[in-house]
Protein backbone atom coordinates (compact mmCIF):
# COMPACT_ATOMS: atom_id res chain seq x y z
CA UNK A 1 0.00 0.00 0.00
CA UNK A 2 1.55 3.29 -1.08
CA UNK A 3 2.05 6.03 1.42
CA UNK A 4 -0.22 9.07 1.13
CA UNK A 5 1.79 12.24 0.52
CA UNK A 6 1.20 15.13 2.92
CA UNK A 7 -1.25 17.75 1.67
CA UNK A 8 1.46 20.43 1.65
CA UNK A 9 3.70 18.27 -0.56
CA UNK A 10 0.83 17.50 -2.93
CA UNK A 11 0.05 21.22 -3.21
CA UNK A 12 3.69 22.04 -3.80
CA UNK A 13 4.00 19.41 -6.52
CA UNK A 14 0.75 20.56 -8.11
CA UNK A 15 1.91 24.17 -8.01
CA UNK A 16 5.17 23.26 -9.72
CA UNK A 17 3.29 21.43 -12.46
CA UNK A 18 0.93 24.37 -12.93
CA UNK A 19 3.85 26.77 -13.17
CA UNK A 20 5.45 24.62 -15.86
CA UNK A 21 2.17 24.54 -17.79
CA UNK A 22 1.79 28.30 -17.42
CA UNK A 23 5.32 28.94 -18.70
CA UNK A 24 4.81 26.53 -21.59
CA UNK A 25 1.62 28.33 -22.63
CA UNK A 26 3.34 31.70 -22.31
CA UNK A 27 6.16 30.61 -24.62
CA UNK A 28 3.59 29.27 -27.10
CA UNK A 29 1.80 32.62 -27.13
CA UNK A 30 5.04 34.54 -27.71
CA UNK A 31 6.03 32.17 -30.54
CA UNK A 32 2.66 32.78 -32.19
CA UNK A 33 3.11 36.52 -31.75
CA UNK A 34 6.45 36.34 -33.58
CA UNK A 35 4.77 34.64 -36.51
CA UNK A 36 1.60 36.74 -36.74
CA UNK A 37 3.29 40.09 -36.17
CA UNK A 38 5.59 39.32 -39.10
CA UNK A 39 2.77 38.07 -41.34
CA UNK A 40 0.05 40.63 -40.54
CA UNK A 41 1.90 43.47 -38.85
CA UNK A 42 1.22 44.60 -35.30
CA UNK A 43 -1.96 46.53 -36.12
CA UNK A 44 -3.25 43.72 -38.35
CA UNK A 45 -3.00 41.09 -35.62
CA UNK A 46 -5.84 40.63 -33.14
CA UNK A 47 -5.91 38.91 -29.77
CA UNK A 48 -8.47 36.46 -31.19
CA UNK A 49 -6.09 35.57 -34.03
CA UNK A 50 -3.29 35.03 -31.54
CA UNK A 51 -5.45 32.75 -29.41
CA UNK A 52 -6.50 30.73 -32.45
CA UNK A 53 -2.96 30.43 -33.78
CA UNK A 54 -1.55 29.01 -30.55
CA UNK A 55 -4.62 26.88 -29.83
CA UNK A 56 -5.76 28.40 -26.54
CA UNK A 57 -8.98 30.07 -25.54
CA UNK A 58 -9.28 33.84 -25.66
CA UNK A 59 -9.81 33.85 -21.89
CA UNK A 60 -6.57 31.93 -21.38
CA UNK A 61 -4.73 34.43 -23.55
CA UNK A 62 -6.01 37.33 -21.45
CA UNK A 63 -4.97 35.55 -18.26
CA UNK A 64 -1.39 35.66 -19.49
CA UNK A 65 -1.41 39.08 -21.18
CA UNK A 66 -3.95 41.88 -20.61
CA UNK A 67 -3.56 43.26 -24.15
CA UNK A 68 -1.54 43.07 -27.35
CA UNK A 69 0.98 45.67 -26.25
CA UNK A 70 1.83 43.52 -23.22
CA UNK A 71 2.67 40.64 -25.59
CA UNK A 72 4.92 42.89 -27.66
CA UNK A 73 6.73 44.08 -24.52
CA UNK A 74 7.14 40.48 -23.37
CA UNK A 75 8.98 39.67 -26.60
CA UNK A 76 11.05 42.82 -26.10
CA UNK A 77 11.97 41.82 -22.54
CA UNK A 78 12.63 38.17 -23.34
CA UNK A 79 14.96 38.86 -26.25
CA UNK A 80 16.58 42.24 -25.74
CA UNK A 81 17.24 41.74 -22.04
CA UNK A 82 19.28 38.63 -22.77
CA UNK A 83 21.19 40.28 -25.61
CA UNK A 84 22.10 43.34 -23.53
CA UNK A 85 23.03 41.23 -20.52
CA UNK A 86 25.38 39.15 -22.67
CA UNK A 87 26.89 42.28 -24.24
CA UNK A 88 27.84 43.75 -20.87
CA UNK A 89 28.98 40.44 -19.42
CA UNK A 90 31.45 40.02 -22.30
CA UNK A 91 32.50 43.67 -22.48
CA UNK A 92 36.17 44.56 -23.08
CA UNK A 93 37.69 45.81 -19.81
CA UNK A 94 38.94 49.12 -21.21
CA UNK A 95 38.81 51.37 -24.27
CA UNK A 96 35.40 53.00 -24.56
CA UNK A 97 35.28 52.76 -28.34
CA UNK A 98 35.92 49.01 -28.27
CA UNK A 99 33.22 48.64 -25.61
CA UNK A 100 30.65 50.59 -27.62
CA UNK A 101 31.55 48.68 -30.77
CA UNK A 102 31.08 45.39 -28.92
CA UNK A 103 27.65 46.45 -27.64
CA UNK A 104 26.57 47.54 -31.12
CA UNK A 105 27.71 44.24 -32.64
CA UNK A 106 25.71 42.24 -30.09
CA UNK A 107 22.49 44.24 -30.42
CA UNK A 108 22.57 44.76 -34.20
CA UNK A 109 23.35 41.08 -34.74
CA UNK A 110 20.17 40.18 -32.86
CA UNK A 111 18.04 42.53 -34.96
CA UNK A 112 19.66 41.33 -38.18
CA UNK A 113 18.97 37.70 -37.27
CA UNK A 114 15.20 38.24 -37.47
CA UNK A 115 14.80 41.36 -39.54
CA UNK A 116 11.09 41.12 -40.36
CA UNK A 117 10.05 40.80 -36.73
CA UNK A 118 12.64 43.37 -35.65
CA UNK A 119 11.03 45.97 -37.90
CA UNK A 120 7.72 45.43 -36.12
CA UNK A 121 9.32 45.34 -32.68
CA UNK A 122 11.31 48.56 -33.12
CA UNK A 123 8.54 50.49 -34.83
CA UNK A 124 5.91 49.70 -32.23
CA UNK A 125 8.00 49.61 -29.04
CA UNK A 126 9.38 53.12 -29.56
CA UNK A 127 5.92 54.66 -29.42
CA UNK A 128 4.00 52.47 -26.98
CA UNK A 129 1.94 54.24 -24.34
CA UNK A 130 0.43 53.13 -21.04
CA UNK A 131 1.98 50.48 -18.78
CA UNK A 132 3.67 48.73 -21.71
CA UNK A 133 5.30 51.97 -22.80
CA UNK A 134 6.45 52.61 -19.22
CA UNK A 135 8.23 49.24 -19.19
CA UNK A 136 10.02 49.95 -22.46
CA UNK A 137 10.97 53.44 -21.30
CA UNK A 138 12.29 52.09 -18.00
CA UNK A 139 14.43 49.47 -19.70
CA UNK A 140 15.72 52.00 -22.21
CA UNK A 141 16.75 54.38 -19.42
CA UNK A 142 18.46 51.52 -17.55
CA UNK A 143 20.44 50.70 -20.70
CA UNK A 144 21.39 54.35 -21.21
CA UNK A 145 22.54 54.57 -17.60
CA UNK A 146 24.90 51.65 -18.20
CA UNK A 147 26.29 53.41 -21.26
CA UNK A 148 26.67 56.64 -19.27
CA UNK A 149 28.78 54.76 -16.73
CA UNK A 150 31.07 53.64 -19.56
CA UNK A 151 31.49 57.26 -20.71
CA UNK A 152 32.22 58.44 -17.16
CA UNK A 153 34.81 55.68 -16.62
CA UNK A 154 36.48 56.42 -19.98
CA UNK A 155 36.75 60.12 -19.15
CA UNK A 156 38.25 59.23 -15.77
CA UNK A 157 40.83 57.01 -17.52
CA UNK A 158 41.53 59.95 -19.86
CA UNK A 159 40.57 57.92 -22.94
CA UNK A 160 38.28 60.75 -24.04
CA UNK A 161 37.96 64.42 -23.11
CA UNK A 162 36.13 65.15 -19.85
CA UNK A 163 32.33 64.97 -20.17
CA UNK A 164 30.31 67.32 -18.02
CA UNK A 165 27.23 65.11 -18.00
CA UNK A 166 27.77 61.46 -18.97
CA UNK A 167 24.05 61.03 -19.67
CA UNK A 168 24.15 63.87 -22.21
CA UNK A 169 27.09 62.18 -23.91
CA UNK A 170 25.13 58.95 -23.89
CA UNK A 171 22.17 60.60 -25.61
CA UNK A 172 24.47 61.63 -28.45
CA UNK A 173 25.59 58.02 -28.84
CA UNK A 174 21.95 56.90 -28.56
CA UNK A 175 21.01 59.12 -31.51
CA UNK A 176 23.79 57.51 -33.58
CA UNK A 177 22.64 54.06 -32.44
CA UNK A 178 19.03 54.71 -33.47
CA UNK A 179 20.08 56.09 -36.85
CA UNK A 180 22.17 52.99 -37.49
CA UNK A 181 19.34 50.71 -36.38
CA UNK A 182 16.85 52.38 -38.72
CA UNK A 183 19.28 52.30 -41.64
CA UNK A 184 20.07 48.64 -41.01
CA UNK A 185 16.43 47.57 -40.73
CA UNK A 186 15.40 49.53 -43.83
CA UNK A 187 17.98 47.77 -45.98
CA UNK A 188 16.97 44.58 -47.73
CA UNK A 189 19.55 42.76 -45.63
CA UNK A 190 20.89 44.22 -42.38
CA UNK A 191 24.66 44.56 -42.89
CA UNK A 192 25.86 44.49 -39.28
CA UNK A 193 29.54 45.23 -39.94
CA UNK A 194 28.79 48.20 -42.19
CA UNK A 195 26.22 49.63 -39.78
CA UNK A 196 28.50 49.30 -36.77
CA UNK A 197 31.27 51.02 -38.75
CA UNK A 198 28.89 53.88 -39.60
CA UNK A 199 27.83 54.41 -35.99
CA UNK A 200 31.38 54.16 -34.69
CA UNK A 201 32.64 56.70 -37.24
CA UNK A 202 30.11 59.22 -35.91
CA UNK A 203 30.95 58.29 -32.33
CA UNK A 204 34.70 58.68 -32.93
CA UNK A 205 34.15 62.09 -34.49
CA UNK A 206 31.96 63.26 -31.59
CA UNK A 207 34.13 61.67 -28.89
CA UNK A 208 37.63 61.31 -30.35
CA UNK A 209 39.98 59.08 -28.37
CA UNK A 210 42.86 60.88 -26.72
CA UNK A 211 46.14 59.69 -28.15
CA UNK A 212 48.47 58.55 -25.41
CA UNK A 213 51.99 59.98 -25.59
CA UNK A 214 54.75 57.49 -26.24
Amino acid sequence: MSAIKPAEEQDALGGTHRERQKESTRKLILASAYTLFQQNGYDGTTMRQLAGHCGVGLGTLFKHFPDKSAILVATFEHDIDGVIRHAFQTLPKKKLHLQLQHILMCIYSYYAGNQAFSRVLVKESLFLGGPAGDIVHGKTMAFLQQIAELFAAAAQRKEIAPVGDPLQATLSFWSFYLLGLIVGLRDEAFDVDRTVALVMSMTNERFPPIRSRQ
